[in-house]
């Protein structure tokens, strides 16, 4: 593959290490859970988020504010809720797998 045909330059790892942030904090959120997604559902949707200048950009700008690299006693603050954000959870949605065991108030797949 031609250094021109990534979507990202190699050399832009904060970028990267913002995008996979975003996708464990909105995982976080849609799951209440405290871990990560599948590495498989969290590095397409990381591509996805790279793949596109504007939501590499809305990225960039969410980690400036969030301070993704501090570890941190306090509890985690909700996203954004903007275009970027319906765009990836609607499509973290659409690739997650289903529960695994039915919980309260939700109907087993």
């Amino acid at each position: 593959m031609a250094r021109s045909d990534r979507a990202i330059p190699e050399e832009d790892i904060g970028l990267r290490q913002a995008a996979h942030a975003y996708v464990i904090a909105l995982y976080r959120e849609l799951t209440e859970e405290n871990g990560a997604p599948m590495p498989g559902t969290q590095n397409q949707v990381v591509d996805f988020i790279l793949a596109d200048p504007e939501r590499r950009r809305c990225v960039a700008a969410w980690a400036a504010t969030a301070a993704v690299e501090e570890a941190t006693t306090a509890p985690p603050q909700l996203l954004p809720q903007d275009t970027f954000y319906v765009e990836v959870r609607t499509l973290i949605e659409r690739i997650m797998a289903p529960p695994v065991f039915e919980t309260p108030g939700t109907a087993a797949p």
